[in-house]
C-alpha cells in the first residue's frame, strides 16, 4: 500500500472513502446550510474509523462549527468505529444504513468503543454528506449500473492477479 503524500490519503479503499467523506464535511462545515450548522453547533467531538485487517484509521474532529480530519488514529476518539477490513467498511458507510452498522456489530464485523450516541448524531449528520441526485440523472445512473458492476470484477481480476503474482 502506498500513500499519495500531498493529500494524506492511502490507496486503501477505506482511507480514501473517509477522506473524500472528510473533504465532503469540510465543504458543510463552511456552507450556509443551517440545518448543517446547527448540527455541527456545539460538538465538541471527535469520530474515529479504523479497520484492524490494514490498519487504517481516520480521525475526523468536530470543534464548536468547525471541522478537521487526520489520517491515523486519535489521540482520544469520542466514538471509534472498528471495521474488521477495508471492505466491510466501505460496504457499510456506502449502504449508510444505522441498522446494517448495528447488524454488522452482532456478526463481528465491526466493534464500537465511546458514546453510542454519537453514532446517532453522525448518522443525522451523514444524510448531508452525499447531495441528492437530480431526477433528470437517475435514469443515466441507472444505466451506468451494469459497467460499474463489469468494471469493478474486472479491476478485482486483475488486483488478484498482480497480487497472486507479486505474492502477496
Amino acid at each position: 500500500m502506498f500513500t499519495i503524500p500531498v493529500l494524506d490519503i492511502k490507496s486503501d479503499p477505506l482511507d480514501a472513502l473517509l477522506a473524500v467523506v472528510g473533504y465532503r464535511l469540510s465543504m458543510l462545515a463552511d456552507s450556509d446550510n443551517e440545518d448543517v450548522k446547527a448540527l455541527f453547533a456545539d460538538r465538541n467531538v471527535t469520530i474515529e474509523f479504523a479497520s484492524t485487517e490494514s490498519d487504517i484509521a481516520r480521525s475526523f474532529r468536530f470543534d464548536n462549527g468547525q471541522f478537521s480530519q487526520q489520517s491515523g488514529h486519535a489521540k482520544a476518539a469520542d466514538l471509534t468505529i472498528t471495521f474488521k477490513d477495508s471492505m466491510t467498511g466501505v460496504k457499510l458507510l456506502t449502504k449508510g444504513s444505522l441498522p446494517a452498522f448495528m447488524t454488522a456489530v452482532q456478526e463481528g464485523k465491526l466493534s464500537i468503543e465511546g458514546d453510542y450516541s454519537l453514532m446517532m448524531w453522525f448518522n443525522k449528520l451523514a444524510k448531508h454528506i452525499v447531495p441528492a441526485v437530480p431526477e433528470e440523472c437517475k435514469p443515466y445512473l441507472q444505466k451506468a449500473k451494469p459497467y460499474a458492476y463489469k468494471a469493478q470484477k474486472f479491476a478485482e481480476h486483475w488486483v488478484g492477479f498482480a497480487k497472486h503474482k507479486l505474492g502477496k
